[in-house]
C-alpha cells in the first residue's frame, strides 16, 4: 500500500500578534532623564554654592566684627595703661613727697630734741646753782660756794648754816633778815636752812 507523504503544517499564528504594527523603542526616555539629572545637578550645585557663600559672607562678618572687638579692647587696654601710668606717676610723686615731708619732721624732731636737751641742760645748770626754800646738804644737795639771794627780801626770814648730821644743832652761823640780798657761803659737811627765798650762785 502506496502512502502520499504529508507536508508539515506551519505552526497556527496569532492573527492579532501577526496583524499589530511592530512596537517603538522609547528612545526620548534615556535623554530625558539626563536632562533632569543634569538639572537637579545643576541645581544642587548652585544650591551648595549658594550655602557656601552664605557661609563665606557669615564667618567674614562674624572676623570683622570680632576684629572691631580686638580693636576696642586694645584701645581701651591702652587707655587702662596710660591712666594707670598716670596714676603711678602721681602715686610716685606723692612718695616723694611724702619722703621729703618725713625727713623734714624728723629734722624738726632731731632739732626739738636737741633745743629740749639743751634747755633741760640749762635748767639743770640753773637748778644747780640755785638754793630753794628747805634744808639742803652741801655737796650733796647743793654744790659748795657762795650764794646771793636772787631778789630783795622784803620780810623778815632767816637763814642757817649747821655742822652735817646734827640735825641743827651745832649752829655754824645763821641770821634774822629784815631786807636787803643776803649772802652766805657754803662748804661741804654741811647744812643750809634757807628761809629766806631763791639763793643764786655767785
Amino acid at each position: 500500500m502506496n502512502e502520499t507523504p504529508v507536508s508539515p503544517q506551519p505552526a497556527p499564528t496569532d492573527v492579532a500578534t501577526s496583524d499589530a504594527p511592530p512596537r517603538r523603542r522609547r528612545r526620548w526616555v534615556w535623554p530625558a532623564a539626563t536632562l533632569v539629572a543634569l538639572l537637579v545637578g545643576v541645581g544642587i550645585g548652585t544650591s551648595d554654592q549658594g550655602v557656601a557663600q552664605d557661609t563665606y559672607d557669615q564667618v567674614v562678618s562674624d572676623r570683622d566684627a570680632l576684629a572691631e572687638k580686638v580693636e576696642t579692647a586694645e584701645a581701651s587696654a591702652r587707655t587702662a595703661e596710660d591712666e594707670l601710668a598716670t596714676q603711678q606717676g602721681a602715686l610716685d610723686a606723692r612718695a616723694q613727697d611724702l619722703d621729703a615731708r618725713t625727713s623734714d619732721l624728723d629734722t624738726r624732731e632731731a632739732s626739738v630734741a636737741a633745743r629740749e636737751a639743751a634747755v633741760t641742760q640749762t635748767e639743770q645748770a640753773v637748778a644747780a646753782t640755785q638754793i630753794q626754800i628747805g634744808t639742803w646738804t652741801v655737796g650733796v644737795d647743793i654744790e659748795p660756794g657762795t650764794y646771793r639771794t636772787a631778789e630783795p627780801v622784803t620780810s623778815t626770814c632767816y637763814w642757817g648754816i649747821y655742822r652735817s648730821g646734827t640735825n641743827g644743832d651745832d649752829i655754824i652761823q645763821n641770821d634774822i633778815v629784815e631786807g636787803g640780798r643776803p649772802q652766805v657761803t657754803l662748804e661741804a659737811g654741811q647744812d643750809f636752812e634757807n628761809g629766806c627765798g631763791v639763793f643764786v650762785k655767785q
